[in-house]
């Protein structure tokens, strides 16, 4: 989905995520879109990223390459506070 072309019904879309860990590497281009009204879900095994992923869009990891928009405005920089503030946020 790299290069994906964002919609006015996309609430939340990552393009082409890369988040590396010293020599390891947690994330490679991931993109997805979230619809407004629609539901997704990240699956995988152990250590496969989901919770780096989910890291990056609250903004507690900042990747090292892709974007990520929501509600049709980049956030390059978005600190973990004002996620929370724009409606971003994750449970346990």
């Amino acid at each position: 989905m790299a290069g994906s072309m964002e919609t006015d019904s996309d609430l939340l879309s990552l393009d082409a995520i890369s988040l590396s860990f010293g020599g390891v590497r947690a994330l490679q281009d991931v993109s997805l879109t979230v619809r407004k009204s629609k539901i997704r879900d990240i699956i995988g095994p152990n250590g496969s990223g989901k919770r780096s992923l989910l890291n990056c869009i609250n903004g507690f990891y900042r990747p090292q390459s892709g974007s990520i928009t929501f509600k049709g405005e980049a956030r390059p920089r978005l600190k973990p506070h004002m996620a929370a503030k724009l409606g971003i946020a994750r449970t346990f």
